[in-house]
């Protein structure tokens, strides 16, 4: 796949979050107390935020990412401000199983570029499974976010 890929500056979102360690595939479980927490109030795509990944083991430390202005109702979602990055970003369709294609070109642009990338990077969901049917995961879109160190 040719991936399209931009740095760009990604504006600051507020988030209900919760903090999320173990296998990345298993988040999904509990991804949803996050919605539950702002009564379904949200104000643009979901996201995972990675602060650290094993690509092994797929164990990852992540913040599971609900932008909204709704203050959690739940306790354990919590509420931050995530500020403006400069990263470099690229939009994936298709299963989450191929993402790691993604991530290998914004690899490649990086390197090729100069480009110094630094966690946490994140995984948005513009298009998914829902909550009841899981869709055609041809048709899923992921765009990825992953920051750049500014080299001054």
């Amino acid at each position: 796949m040719n991936y399209d890929i931009k740095v760009r500056d990604v504006e600051p979102i507020r988030v209900a979050y919760m903090r999320y360690k173990g296998v990345v595939t298993e988040a999904n479980k509990v991804f949803p107390n996050v919605f539950k927490a702002i009564r379904g109030k949200v104000n643009s795509a979901p996201f995972f935020c990675y602060y650290a990944m094993n690509p092994d083991t797929k164990v990852g430390e992540l913040d599971l990412c609900v932008p909204t202005s709704e203050t959690p109702i739940t306790s354990g979602i919590e509420v931050k401000e995530i500020p403006r990055i400069k990263a470099v970003c690229v939009t994936h369709i298709g299963p989450y199983e191929t993402l790691q294609n993604a991530y290998t070109a914004i690899n490649k642009y990086a390197q090729s570029h100069g480009l110094i990338l630094q966690p946490p990077f994140r995984e948005v969901f513009i298009k998914g499974p829902g909550m009841i049917l899981k869709g055609n995961p041809n048709k899923y879109i992921t765009e990825i976010l992953f920051p750049i160190k500014e080299v001054k």
